[in-house]
C-alpha cells in the first residue's frame, strides 16, 4: 500500500510541481535527486556501478525511455489534464507490454487470453483519449494533444520494462542508480538550454512538489519496490496495476478537485478489466515489474 501510495501521488504532485516550475525543469530536478539518492542507497550496500561501456549505453537506452521522455511528457501533459486521468492512462503499461513482448520476448507468446485484455484495455484508452480528449476540445486542442502525450508515456514505459529484460544481468540498485544517473546526464543540461530562466518563479510549492517527487515515487519508491520483489515477488507487485490508477483518481477528485467525465470512468473500467484478464492468465509465470511512475 505504501508503494501504490507512493506511485498513485506522483501525477498530483506533477501537477503542483509544473504550476510555476517549467515541465522540463521538473524532469530534471526529479531524475537528479533521484538519482542523487540510489547513489547513496548504493554506497550504504557497497555496491559499485558498472564501468563497462556497453552497460553505460543501457543505462542511456534506459534513461531516455524511463525516466526523460516519459516524465517529460507527463510533466507537460498534467498542465492541461486531470492528474487523474493521467493516473488512469499509466495503466495501460502492462497492456502495452504484451504486444512488445510478442515482438521482444519469444518466451512471451501471444495468447487468446492476452489478445482479449488487451483489445478491452484499448477500447477503455479510446474512450479516454478519444471521446474524452474530443469533448476537452472545446477548451482547446492542448488537451488532446496532452491525452495523446501520456499514453507515448506510457508506451514508453512498456518498451523501457520490455528491453529491460535483455540488459546485462546486475543487481536492480545498481541498474537504477545507473539509469537514472544517466538520466541526469541528459535532462539537466536539456533543462539548462531549454528553460535557463525556468526556476526563477518558482514558488515553493512548487520546489516542495518537485522533492517529494524526487524522493518518493522516483528513488523510495524504487527501494521498496526491490524490497517487495525480493520478499513477496513479482506476481504479487502486479496488483499495483490494479491499484494505481484507483488511487491517482482518488487522490486527483478529493485533493485538487478535479472532475472526471463519464467517458474517463467508463475508460477506467475497462482499463481494469484488460489488466485483470492478462494478470490472471499470467498470475503463475514471472511478470515484467510495473515501471516508475
Amino acid at each position: 500500500m505504501i508503494l501504490v501510495t507512493l506511485w498513485g501521488t506522483s501525477f498530483a504532485s506533477s501537477k503542483i510541481a509544473v504550476e510555476t516550475i517549467p515541465p522540463v525543469w521538473v524532469t530534471a530536478l526529479r531524475i537528479a535527486i533521484g538519482a542523487g539518492l540510489m547513489l547513496i542507497y548504493l554506497i550504504v550496500r557497497r555496491e559499485r556501478l558498472s564501468r563497462r561501456p556497453h552497460d553505460w549505453l543501457w543505462f542511456l537506452w534506459l534513461a531516455l525511455l524511463g525516466t526523460v521522455i516519459p516524465f517529460l511528457l507527463i510533466s507537460w501533459g498534467v498542465q492541461y489534464v486531470p492528474s487523474s486521468v493521467a493516473g488512469i492512462l499509466m495503466a495501460t503499461v502492462p497492456l502495452a507490454v504484451i504486444i512488445l513482448a510478442q515482438t521482444l520476448l519469444p518466451d512471451e507468446p501471444l495468447t487468446r487470453r492476452k489478445m482479449a485484455g488487451f483489445l478491452i484495455g484499448f477500447i477503455g484508452v479510446v474512450f479516454l483519449v478519444g471521446i474524452g480528449g474530443t469533448k476537452s476540445l472545446q477548451n482547446g486542442p492542448l488537451q488532446l494533444w496532452a491525452l495523446l502525450g501520456i499514453t507515448t508515456a506510457a508506451l514508453c514505459y512498456a518498451l523501457n520494462g520490455t528491453t529491460a529484460r535483455l540488459m546485462p544481468v546486475m543487481s536492480s540498485a545498481s541498474k537504477t542508480a545507473g539509469v537514472l544517473l544517466a538520466g541526469t546526464l541528459v535532462a539537466v543540461p536539456l533543462a539548462m538550454i531549454v528553460s535557463p530562466d525556468g526556476l526563477n518563479q518558482a514558488s515553493m510549492a512548487s520546489l516542495w512538489a518537485v522533492l517529494a517527487l524526487g524522493i518518493f515515487p522516483t528513488a523510495l519508491a524504487t527501494i521498496l519496490l526491490f524490497v517487495i520483489l525480493q520478499e513477496a515477488g513479482a506476481s504479487f507487485v502486479a496488483l499495483s496495476n490494479y491499484l494505481v490508477p484507483v488511487f491517482a483518481v482518488m487522490v486527483g477528485v478529493a485533493l485538487l478537485d478535479e472532475v472526471l467525465q463519464w467517458s474517463d470512468w467508463v475508460g477506467l473500467f475497462l482499463v481494469l478489466c484488460g489488466i485483470f484478464i492478462t494478470e490472471r492468465f499470467k498470475s503463475r509465470k514471472v511478470k515484467v515489474a510495473p515501471s516508475s511512475t
